[in-house]
């Protein structure tokens, strides 16, 4: 708050300390005088804006509150986080994992590995060095001819056997070619060959140089892996094969002479993991809020919201009202989290009837994971298909806490006032050290007036005491 005018000011105080005037401090007379006036205006003000602004940090937990419950339900729309599934596998020959939560399904298989899947391997002739020339150093073409009736004519400009290595390497012909040393001495050099695996990616090599430089001798010979699934004969071109058994991969290691049992089952405990997670969050969100409209807290925001406790019990029905909410995608008799056990007691507290919740788990799993999750992964919500209670539920609660949110709009508005009040509480100082400056400048004139009368008292007592002088 700024000074009222430091002239008249120190003006007052000369005149009070000369004991000059009538001796009253016209500065503090002044001051109580437009505080008087101003004060009580000053300190509603001060007091509504404290209280708005403390409204924001009460609207900024409830929203965080909310946003807690948010984040449980959008973990909960995954149906990887409400379904977990294991598998157990009785052969080292076969590594199988689940590559996807949401396609695996749970049962049996029996696979026997008959075959690894192989590619044609060759080796050339030998060579003195690396640089050994070839077709008398003049360059050739190299004709790779696949099963599949694929061919590739890869130019050699440099005739020897390095340069081989690097032409086919640089071609778009998917053989690979190394350069091999058959001792430590380097004596012995060998081109070899290798294709990708499958019997359609088998090849065979010609050249166009006057005599063959190469005499290829074949190691192995490309073939197609091939399993029995529960008695079915299987071949393919690798020995990852990710489309026999939705949602799992099969890395084949080696042959088999018995059956591997491959067993999926699931795991529910996750579920209930998650939806113990959701019910603490909710009873969180309903301590908080009890709290913000509750006088005389232990929290910072404790009692911020008491003046807005409608608002406040607004929330805490939707949230309440979650537990009877009907999923989009109601499976096997299953559309709320009612029908899963979770209900509210007579104090307001959220909780799992484990009996209900045991005996729907049991028999109903999946239905119940397709109630809460549409059996979908990392939907969107403006995706216009089903989605599932989850998400629908969060994107009600989009409602409370979003950019246009009502909790959003209640804090804006709150925001809004504080501004408000800072502005008046600025024009109602501005007023009081207007109203200081009037009343010292009307208390001056008074004191100079005052002085005035007793300089003419202090003379006429003069002028009567020598008059009386005169005749003694």
């Amino acid at each position: 708050m700024a000074e009222v005018n430091n002239t008249a000011v120190a003006g007052s105080s000369i005149v009070t300390s000369l004991n000059m005037g009538s001796g009253i401090d016209i500065q503090k007379l002044a001051e109580d005088l437009a505080a008087a006036e101003t004060q009580p205006k000053i300190d509603r003000y001060t007091a509504r804006k404290e209280k708005s602004e403390a409204s924001i940090s009460g609207y900024a937990a409830l929203s965080g509150a909310v946003n807690e419950v948010k984040v449980v339900l959008d973990f909960l729309a995954k149906a990887s986080n409400s379904r977990s599934l294991s598998l157990t596998n009785s052969s080292t020959a076969i590594d199988a994992t689940i590559n996807s939560q949401s396609l695996a399904k749970t049962g049996n298989a029996d696979i026997q590995v008959t075959r690894l899947a192989l590619s044609t391997t060759m080796r050339s002739a030998e060579y003195a060095s690396k640089t050994t020339q070839l077709n008398d150093g003049n360059s050739f073409n190299v004709t790779i001819t696949k099963n599949s009736g694929d061919s590739a004519v890869i130019p050699v400009t440099t005739a020897t056997p390095l340069g081989v290595v690097d032409a086919i390497n640089d071609s778009t012909s998917g053989i690979k070619a190394t350069l091999v040393a058959d001792s430590p001495a380097e004596d012995g050099w060998y081109i070899l060959l290798d294709g990708d695996l499958g019997s359609r990616n088998g090849y065979s090599v010609s050249t166009s140089a006057a005599e063959d430089p190469f005499q290829f001798a074949t190691g192995t010979t490309a073939v197609d892996s091939e399993i029995v699934y529960n008695g079915l004969t299987i071949e393919r071109a690798s020995n990852s094969i990710d489309d026999v058994i939705t949602g799992v991969t099969l890395n084949l290691k080696s042959t088999t002479a018995t059956n591997a049992s491959i067993s999926i089952s699931e795991d529910k405990s996750s579920l209930r993991g998650t939806i113990d997670i959701f019910v603490d969050t909710v009873n969180s969100f309903s301590s908080i809020a009890k709290d913000l409209i509750r006088e005389g807290g232990e929290n910072e925001y404790s009692g911020s919201l008491s003046s807005d406790k409608s608002f406040v019990n607004l929330v805490s029905r939707q949230i309440k009202n979650l537990v009877d909410k009907t999923s989009s995608t109601p499976s096997g008799g299953l559309s709320s989290l009612r029908d899963l056990g979770l209900s509210f007691s007579l104090s307001g507290e959220m909780y799992v009837d484990d009996e209900i919740y045991n005996s729907v788990i049991s028999t109903n799993y999946r239905s119940a994971v397709t109630m809460l999750t549409a059996d979908t992964e990392s939907q969107s919500k403006y995706d216009a298909s089903n989605k599932g209670l989850s998400l629908d539920a969060s994107i009600e609660l989009d409602n409370l806490v979003g950019s246009t949110g009502s909790i959003t709009r209640q804090s804006n508005s709150a925001q809004d006032k504080v501004d408000d009040y800072a502005e008046q509480l600025l024009e109602l100082e501005q007023k009081l050290l207007n109203l200081q400056q009037k009343y010292v400048t009307q208390f001056a004139a008074m004191e100079s007036l005052v002085q005035r009368s007793k300089d003419t008292q202090t003379y006429l007592e003069g002028q009567f005491e020598s008059m009386s002088n005169m005749y003694k």
